[in-house]
């Protein structure tokens, strides 16, 4: 561990320590998913301690002053080893990791239990943890009901909302290789016949770069699957018409990614595509130039809208105002999602409420990543419109960072200008 990270973290955990006051707080270090082997560590404990092996438990106790921040973790086994891979154990983990005392997790139990005693406990259980079924038994052996929010869980929120020099250094590295992999796909458009090969392509493009969790499960749909925004099958044939979407996004050292493209398949808009398209990316570039500190989301979301509103009614889709299409949310027909969401740990990382909706109380503020994705989706149900816009899926998005003075996008070297899709497309055959 670098000793950028490691001030890093002792800054975190004191920075929870005084939110404490005498309270406890215990994190456990998640566990794979059911059905999963590959490891994919809880991030308010991968925020707070950087260790990365499951089984581990941190506990924060600001009353015991030369052992605030204790982490239990498994000690090494030859046996286990031999099986399940190899461990850091207690040694190590005093050495490299920022704790005051690290303890085996099997004397969990028996280190905890006098602690515990007439404090208020901060803990969210974990699915799938051994260790956290022998911490919750204790818990109720002692007659504590902990608190799964509140206290040191908002402070954590605050915490991350916005990101420090190191964390933006991994989204960046993350949004290079996102980036590169979509650049793959596009070269490797006019010869994939189905959905999964672009899937494939975009897993190796990053992989071979280092990556080794993914912050969600690629969507990869052509044609009409494109007009549902969290398709997921990835299944279906990829025909020489079609336009295909592809949101997907790599982690690296934990921290996301979230990058959409779309382009012809063919290496080629049609004139009604690059139309749509069109729109939607005069919309994307709006509402990333409106980025900005003392912006809300709700303003932002507004501010793309009115350009995709104009764009839609150019083309006789919409009819009418542009303000009374906002006020009447019209437009949602063809883009009902919202333009924005945080970026850090977490796909959709976590916000304060006082973010939120239109009465938001707070603002964009620098240092947080934002992602802006307008789109149009037009489906069977969109009636009114000409059949020869229906079925059509665009989404154009891009990470964001809110700076002093507006913005800095994260993923400007990523080709989504018309003629520059088309080349990339075209390359893959050259």
């Amino acid at each position: 561990m670098n000793n950028d990270l490691l001030n890093e973290l002792k800054q975190r955990q004191k920075r929870i320590l005084e939110n404490l006051g005498t309270d406890l707080l215990i994190l456990p270090a998640g566990a794979p998913p059911t059905g999963v082997s590959l490891f994919l560590q809880d991030d308010d404990f991968h925020y707070l301690t950087g260790f990365p092996e499951e089984g581990a438990i941190a506990v924060f106790d600001p009353t015991r002053d030369s052992e605030n921040v204790a982490l239990f973790v498994k000690e090494k086994d030859r046996q286990e080893e031999v099986w399940q891979g190899f461990t850091i154990g207690t040694r190590k983990a005093r050495e490299r990791f920022p704790a005051d005392k690290v303890y085996n997790v099997k004397s969990l139990e028996s280190t905890l239990k006098d602690r515990l005693k007439g404090r208020t406990v901060y803990y969210k259980a974990i699915q799938n943890q051994r260790q956290g079924e022998t911490l919750e038994k204790l818990l109720e052996q002692e007659g504590v009901v902990p608190r799964k929010s509140g206290g040191p869980f908002d402070e954590l929120l605050e915490m991350r909302v916005i990101k420090s020099a190191y964390e933006l250094e991994q989204m960046r590295r993350a949004i290079e290789i996102t980036g590169e992999a979509h650049h793959a796909c596009m070269r490797a458009g006019k010869t994939a016949q189905f959905e999964y090969e672009l899937e494939a392509e975009f897993e190796y493009a990053c992989k071979t770069r280092g990556v080794r969790h993914f912050a969600f499960g690629s969507i990869v749909a052509a044609g009409a699957h494109a007009t549902c925004q969290h398709y997921v099958e990835n299944n279906g044939p990829v025909g020489p018409d079609d336009l295909v979407l592809i949101d997907a996004g790599a982690k690296w050292n934990n921290y996301c990614a979230d990058i959409t493209r779309t382009f012809p398949a063919s290496g080629k808009f049609t004139a009604m595509q690059r139309d749509l398209y069109e729109i939607v990316l005069a919309s994307q570039k709006a509402g990333v130039e409106a980025v900005a500190p003392g912006i809300s989301f709700f303003e932002l979301h507004n501010v793309a809208a009115r350009v995709f509103a104009d764009g839609l009614k150019s083309l006789k889709i919409l009819h009418g105002s542009t303000d009374g299409i906002i006020e009447k949310n019209a437009y949602r027909d063809f883009w009902p999602g919202a333009l924005c969401h945080s970026l850090g740990l977490y796909v959709h990382d976590v916000m304060p409420q006082a973010f939120r909706g239109a009465d938001a109380e707070r603002k964009l503020e620098p240092g947080m990543v934002v992602t802006v994705e307008p789109g149009f989706y037009s489906q069977d149900f969109n009636h009114q419109i000409p059949e020869a816009f229906k079925y059509i899926g665009i989404r154009i998005e891009d990470d964001v960072l809110v700076t002093e003075d507006g913005h800095e996008n994260l993923s400007a070297a990523i080709a989504k200008e018309v003629a520059d899709v088309e080349a990339m497309v075209q390359s893959g055959l050259q």
